[in-house]
């Protein structure tokens, strides 16, 4: 693949990552609503503790919800009690269903069914109940109450704080009307995105996701005790510890919130960065090479070093330089590789080591190893494989010596070559791990804020999957090839495309069957050693190599498998968001 086309796949992957991502991540609130939610959700809180709520749900899905409800985390009750409370004056059900209270002791009051909602319903829980099971289409509940919250005042100021949700269903549409009458001096409202309007009376709109905090928290004069039957404390400088207990809030809120905007314009920029990087660092020399390439390009080259640099990555190794190399062996009169019934025999007849490479000689002490009397026999690799299993420490030497050989040499060569464009993306895969790992955090410590906290998440994987599509990218496209190297390169991929053309093979077919040998060498190592032998097999080339080669995978398998197997062994009422008097929310069932 050209180095154009390349890039072009890394970016394309990048972007469509970026864009999938970006999207899912603002729409997974509206995607996980459900098959119920409250389509619009209008309150209104006078000074004397009166609350008057509309909920409108939307039910989706017939015949699957009998209970509609409004539930509360503080005591319910239709009498005075001598601590906090709510206290019910009403509650109005849609048409085929009936109202019903189960407060904080357990009673039921309704006027039918109160056997079933006892049995159904949860302690402090108002809401509506339908025998036959509500149909899809839409319901409107009201409910009033009459709010007996604590409240903290000093001599200038009194504080409420009204949690009026913390889990509940999604509120798609949320309109919250505060009497004033110049009684409230300051409204705090959580999530602090939502919007106040103040005139004549405060009101607060913006939505709600599943189980995110609604709350007000609330600033008043002392003359709100006049009006409202709340249960006093004395606090020393109300002010300040509400100032204090929302600032805190507002800086988490702040850090969630200035977090989703950094992962929104890391994944955005991410693959213009890219661009840079290879303008910057990766972009390379032109050179003319023809299409088809047939011959050598470099001689000189080990097959093994052809296969890890110009196969495909230049630091990527496969079992098909190990083949490559036995036949390049076998030319060079080192090894004698003749094909049987059952496999291969392979006779070292050289073990000189002047002209052989580090790589060469492991791959001579792998036969070896494998040998008896220096002849090694495929055909009873099994049996010899079991036999090694049994010698625990000769097991795991002979592992460590065919993995090198076949997945993990030296990469000096290809650096000598190269320089990999890797250690310039891998930052960016370990500032979006840390960026993970922080978002897994935010989700844990800031529970208040789901519908951030979930985008923020989604941020975080998004960008991390296009740190990891770039640091997969090819160690060049970020970096660059040494001198002319580049020229090479592309003249082997020439040389792959011939090899991998029949009719081309056709065309330019030698007469020399060392030619026909070296193509099958090299040809092996850049993996399509199978196509030249195909048409070896069709022009009738009488080169016994051919078969050793297409034989080479099979024989060698119980080898490749010992790596793996050996791989495997072994072993209420209070300052600050949250802090509210009530909870609860909205429900079904």
């Amino acid at each position: 693949m050209s180095e154009a086309k390349q890039l072009a796949v890394t970016l394309i992957s990048v972007v469509a990552i970026g864009i999938i991502g970006l999207s899912l991540a603002q729409y997974i609130p509206s995607i996980l609503v459900g098959d119920v939610v409250v389509k619009e959700y209008r309150a209104t809180f006078y000074l004397n503790g009166t609350l008057v709520e509309d909920y409108i749900y939307e039910i989706k899905e017939p015949d699957k919800y009998r209970m509609l409800y409004r539930i509360w985390d503080a005591p319910v009750s239709l009498s005075n009690l001598n601590r906090p409370y709510i206290e019910v004056l009403d509650v109005r059900a849609p048409e085929g269903s009936v109202g019903y209270v189960k407060d904080y002791k357990g009673r039921v009051w309704a006027p039918s069914y109160v056997e079933e909602i006892r049995g159904l319903a949860e302690l402090n829980e108002v809401g509506c109940f339908n025998p036959d099971k509500f149909d899809a289409g839409v319901y409107e509940v009201r409910y009033v109450f009459r709010v007996h919250p604590p409240v903290e005042c000093d001599e200038d100021l009194c504080h409420i704080n009204l949690k009026l949700a913390d889990e509940h269903l999604p509120y798609l549409d949320v309109a919250l009307a505060l009497e004033d009458d110049g009684l409230i001096e300051e409204i705090y409202p959580h999530p602090p995105n939502l919007e106040i309007a103040r005139d004549g009376w405060t009101e607060v709109r913006g939505s709600s996701w599943s189980d995110e905090l609604l709350e007000v928290e609330l600033l008043l004069k002392p003359d709100i005790l006049k009006a409202l039957d709340g249960f006093v404390k004395e606090v020393g400088d109300v002010k300040s510890v509400t100032l204090q207990a929302n600032m805190a809030y507002r800086i988490q809120y702040l850090l969630a919130e200035g977090l989703m905007n950094l992962l929104k314009i890391l994944v955005a920029a991410f693959p213009f960065v890219l661009l840079f990087l290879y303008i910057r660092h990766g972009r390379e020399k032109s050179f003319t090479v023809p299409a088809y390439l047939s011959y050598v390009p470099n001689r000189d080259r080990k097959p093994w070093i052809v296969n890890l640099v110009f196969k495909s990555d230049a630091l990527d190794f496969d079992e098909d330089g190990f083949y490559a190399t036995i036949l390049d062996l076998h030319r060079r009169g080192k090894i004698r590789v003749e094909p049987r019934d059952e496999g291969l025999v392979i006779r070292i007849l050289d073990e000189g080591s002047e002209d052989l490479d580090v790589y060469e000689k492991r791959v001579l002490k792998v036969l070896k190893s494998l040998s008896r009397e220096n002849v090694l026999d495929t055909g009873r690799l099994d049996d010899l494989i079991n036999e090694i299993k049994g010698d625990r420490r000769r097991a795991i030497k002979l592992a460590k010596d065919v993995r090198w050989v076949t997945r993990a040499p030296s990469r000096r060569p290809a650096l000598s070559l190269i320089v990999s464009g890797r250690r310039r993306v891998a930052p960016f895969a370990f500032l979006a791990a840390a960026l993970f790992f922080i978002s897994l955090v935010f989700t844990q410590m800031l529970p208040h804020f789901p519908s951030i906290t979930i985008q923020i998440f989604a941020g975080s994987i998004t960008f991390l999957i296009q740190s990891l599509v770039a640091v997969a990218a090819p160690s060049t496209l970020f970096g660059r090839w040494r001198g002319s190297t580049y020229k090479e390169k592309l003249e082997w991929d020439a040389f792959k495309k011939f090899l991998s053309d029949l009719a081309m093979i056709k065309r330019y077919a030698p007469q020399d069957l060392s030619i026909w040998g070296e193509w099958l060498i090299y040809g092996t190592a850049l993996g399509v050693g199978d196509e030249v032998v195909k048409a070896m097999n069709e022009l009738n080339i009488p080169l016994r190599e051919a078969s050793v080669a297409a034989e080479m995978p099979r024989a060698f398998t119980p080898i490749i498998a010992i790596t793996s197997a050996q791989s495997r062994g072994g072993g209420g009422g209070g300052f600050g968001a949250g802090g509210g008097f009530g909870g609860g929310g909205a429900g079904a069932r």
